[in-house]
């Protein structure tokens, strides 16, 4: 006896209501579109605030910094003259300082550590350490 085979039939799906799906979309489109706003858009720079910035956990800060630089240990020395070469890099590609040709490292990390700038000047401790030691850096080098 010959068996016929019928296909088979794919199971009813049974249609979502349009008016279900586009208030979900209704309401979740402005949040998205905020979302998408808020991302794209950059943090103020601290000259558009009038405020430095605080720095976070994952940025140096000026106590840190200093008190690196201030330890005896030859390790934290060395690290803090590159720490200081590094700054002086970054003081150099803003265009506002000029440092004499003859300046050594360690006059980089003085500029940076001495008591009397941090706290004289009045330099927040929680500040980042790059932000202040390129105003102190413009402060000690000035161009022209």
């Amino acid at each position: 006896m010959l068996t016929v085979l019928r296909p088979t039939r794919p199971a009813r799906v049974r249609p979502r209501r349009r008016s279900t799906l586009l208030a979900a979309m209704m309401i979740a489109a402005p949040v998205f579109a905020a979302a998408q706003d808020t991302a794209a858009m950059p943090p103020p720079e601290p000259w558009q605030t009038g405020r430095r910035a605080m720095a976070s956990e994952v940025i140096l800060r000026t106590k840190d910094a200093v008190a690196l630089c201030l330890s005896a240990d030859p390790h934290w020395i060395n690290f803090c003259n590159g720490l200081a070469q590094g700054y002086a890099d970054h003081a150099i590609l803003s265009g506002k300082v000029c440092f004499p040709r003859n300046i050594t490292r360690r006059q980089l990390v003085e500029t940076f550590t001495a008591p009397e700038v941090v706290v004289a000047m009045g330099f927040i401790d929680d500040w980042p350490a790059i932000e202040t030691a390129l105003e102190l850096f413009i402060k000690r080098y000035p161009c022209g």
